[in-house]
């Protein structure tokens, strides 16, 4: 390929053959062209490869690991390949809506907003019929916001505040001063991410909605269930130690008590949804 790509969107797939058409289809119908798609299959036994090879646009790129690598270490594999100046994660059966990534550029390039390291958007979740289950507002004012102040309000109110990788544009050139993203800790590796983005700057929240976020019962975030208030713990454990945030004790209890709430109605809307189905 010739001149690097303002945007590259980087998809972390592993046997997504009922969903990959529509996310990359959802790329394609974008309002904004000067972007490059990076698909990393990660060993998938299905389809997944051939829907992808299906689609004849030259801004995609796929890439098969010899050996499946687990959903983090996928993840940091994708990203490595990013070359934009920009870069947006999008799992493999999640979608964009047609003016997102030009929102977000816009925003990106933005001379005012050179402290601004992540753009973020309002998303909705959809089921495996696209059908909208849910529609999940930032509870934070439009405009710039604080990174220290997301992860902190994110950690005391036990739940991931910022959204899934699909609501995030971020600056390509952070990424070399990040952690990669850790395997170690499933539920919360897209918190994770972007707390260690944010310590190299600010956010940007746009109250559009821009994407969707998929859940079905095959999905990695619906198989974690019960074990999601651990998962946050643990999370809370490791920031706890981190200099950046300062947690205090309070915090930490808060996240503790909340996260366990969140759990438990989090896996009684998924139960309830998925019986219905």
């Amino acid at each position: 390929m010739g001149l690097k790509p303002l945007i590259s969107v980087c998809i972390p797939c592993y046997n997504n053959e009922e969903f990959i058409a529509g996310t990359l289809q959802s790329l394609l119908n974008q309002s904004f062209s000067d972007f490059e798609i990076v698909v990393v299959d990660d060993k998938s036994t299905d389809r997944t490869l051939s829907v992808v090879q299906s689609f004849a646009d030259p801004r995609i790129r796929l890439i098969q690991n010899d050996q499946n690598l687990g959903l983090a270490a996928n993840w940091n594999r994708a990203l490595s390949y990013s070359r934009g100046k920009y870069v947006k994660l999008l799992c493999g059966d999640d979608v964009l809506y047609p003016t997102c990534l030009a929102r977000q550029a816009a925003i990106l390039e933005a001379p005012a907003n050179s402290n601004v390291v992540l753009a973020i958007c309002n998303r909705e979740v959809i089921d495996s019929r696209n059908k909208v289950v849910l529609r999940r507002q930032l509870p934070f004012p439009a405009g710039l916001a604080s990174g220290n102040k997301l992860i902190r309000e994110s950690i005391r109110r036990g739940s991931n505040l910022v959204g899934e990788p699909a609501v995030g544009l971020f600056r390509r050139e952070v990424l070399s001063q990040t952690a990669p993203c850790d395997p170690s800790n499933p539920y919360v590796v897209d918190l994770a991410f972007w707390a260690e983005l944010l310590k190299h700057g600010d956010a940007f929240l746009d109250k559009e909605c821009l994407a969707a976020f998929r859940i079905t019962a095959k999905a990695a975030s619906a198989k974690i269930g019960r074990r999601q208030a651990a998962f946050f713990r643990k999370f809370i454990r490791t920031m706890r130690v981190d200099p950046f945030y300062k947690l205090g004790t309070c915090d930490q209890m808060l996240g503790y008590v909340l996260s366990f709430q969140w759990c438990v109605l989090r896996n009684a809307f998924m139960s309830f949804h998925f019986n219905l189905h």
